[in-house]
């Protein structure tokens, strides 16, 4: 059997035989990029990513002038040195894709989920799984207890949010982040037939999106003289105050009991675009891997879990008395 593509973590996720780095934040010669979120990008010589994340990187102004960027359509293959590289839909939030690698002297593959959910979603494509020998998988959701209930009752608990509000004449701000969130939520408002105000931030990645998304609620930037009567969609980071203003939180975390406290929201709405704990598991029934590496969150604790399964999983970057070495064995 051909040895598995070599996985390792000297700063980040590295594959020296393609010299590619995955996601790194820092500046490197070249890299797959999966999504435009600022935890995940950096200004590198060589950027492979889709074409949607190429357009948030100019925007938000975190792509290296001199670079080049090289945005392969998804599902198709692109050639590259040796190998086969396709980008798949990986669900997470608008443009964010997962990487699919072949090394074509022997047909050994490898996938790279990035940030990702199998829920479809109301703003990004539903995401698109390929088998591999090797799957590097984020676990931010890899608890047993990180089970999400189903979107469309978390916007309907969101709608029932807004309209009371509005209904008792205060000003309903939702908060989710400018980039992916935020999309989310103004789908989830398009037919609810209420005026928005959008904070700068999320006006502008919105408009870059705007002909991705489908049908949008009418929306107009924030003004605070004129708030009232409006639904307002903020970062979370954002500084308001607003008489009669109730504050609602969007986010995977907000399934745990103690959120609403720990945000200062009146409310805490489990809407999450990453996958929980069932799809990871469904992640790996699909992808049938020899080998997973996991990365972000508990990687740990659901590398423990898919060994009791049989699986060979390590924890990438993180203390694992298992994982002495990240050999292609």
């Amino acid at each position: 059997m051909p040895p598995l593509i070599q996985v390792t973590h000297p700063r980040g996720i590295y594959l020296p035989e393609a010299d590619l780095w995955l996601d790194p934040h820092f500046g490197v010669k070249r890299a797959f990029v999966s999504h435009a979120h600022s935890d995940h990008v950096g200004r590198h010589d060589l950027t492979f990513c889709s074409e949607i994340t190429h357009q948030l990187m100019v925007v938000r102004k975190t792509v290296k002038k001199s670079g080049v960027v090289v945005s392969p359509k998804k599902r198709e293959v692109f050639e590259w040195e040796g190998w086969e590289l396709r980008l798949l839909p990986a669900g997470h939030i608008t443009g964010s894709a997962m990487l699919h690698l072949t090394r074509k002297a022997d047909g050994v593959t490898l996938l790279y989920t990035g940030d990702y959910k199998l829920r479809q979603g109301l703003s990004a494509e539903r995401c698109e799984l390929m088998q591999a020998d090797t799957l590097i998988m984020e676990t931010t959701f890899g608890l047993p207890k990180y089970r999400f209930p189903p979107a469309e009752a978390v916007i309907a608990q969101m709608l029932v949010f807004v309209r009371e509000t509005l209904s008792d004449g205060g000003i309903p701000v939702l908060l989710g982040y400018s980039l992916g969130k935020a999309q989310e939520i103004l789908c989830a408002l398009r037919d609810a037939e209420l005026p928005v105000m959008v904070h700068a931030s999320v006006a502008q990645i919105t408009e870059v999106l705007a002909p991705h998304l489908g049908a949008l609620p009418k929306w107009r930037l924030f003004d605070a003289a004129e708030a009232a009567g409006h639904v307002l969609v903020f970062p979370p980071s954002a500084k308001i105050e607003l008489p009669k203003m109730r504050m609602a939180m969007l986010s995977g975390w907000a399934i745990q009991p103690s959120a609403k406290y720990r945000y200062g929201v009146d409310v805490a709405l489990p809407l999450s675009d990453h996958a929980d704990h069932p799809e990871l598991h469904e992640t790996v029934e699909i992808v049938k891997p020899r080998r997973i590496y996991l990365v972000h969150g508990s990687t740990r604790e659901f590398a423990a879990e898919l060994r009791a399964r049989g699986h060979d999983a390590r924890a990438l970057g993180a203390e694992d008395q298992l994982e002495l070495s990240f050999s292609a064995h």
